[in-house]
């Protein structure tokens, strides 16, 4: 995993600009704008200055075309995820993965159908086939 993405940690408006960009594959700002929750709309500038931070942090490239400049993402979501998910666990549980799922499971902010699947991925990782 890239280091840098434990460094250059996004913030949430950054999380929601990604998250469009990796559904879009490519987009100008203006359409970034348009396609965020009513709840989170900015003013033009504003979401241009995230997608330059966005580029400077290394996650999104930008392309010229014409008078309009189009992001493309660079790191994909399950890296970024990994990293976020990583700086979380470290920060709040000590770097401890059974902390985190002791949490989980000590504050009900797991239901059935999640420990189901929790279940099979255990069970997966312990067949030899």
């Amino acid at each position: 995993m890239n280091s840098k993405l434990k460094i250059e940690a996004l913030s949430q408006f950054e999380w929601l600009i990604m998250n469009h960009l990796w559904d879009a594959d490519k987009a100008s700002a203006r359409e970034v704008m348009e396609a965020l929750p009513e709840k989170a709309q900015r003013a033009y500038t504003t979401i241009q200055t995230y997608l330059e931070r966005l580029v400077d942090k290394g996650y999104v490239s930008k392309e010229k075309i014409g008078m309009v400049n189009f992001y493309t993402t660079q790191v994909p979501r399950e890296d970024a995820v990994d990293g976020a998910t990583t700086n979380f666990i470290e920060r709040v549980f000590q770097g401890s993965g059974s902390n985190l799922a002791a949490y989980l499971l000590k504050n009900k902010k797991l239901d059935a159908a999640d420990l189901q699947q929790i279940q099979e991925i255990l069970k997966k990782g312990t067949d030899h086939d």
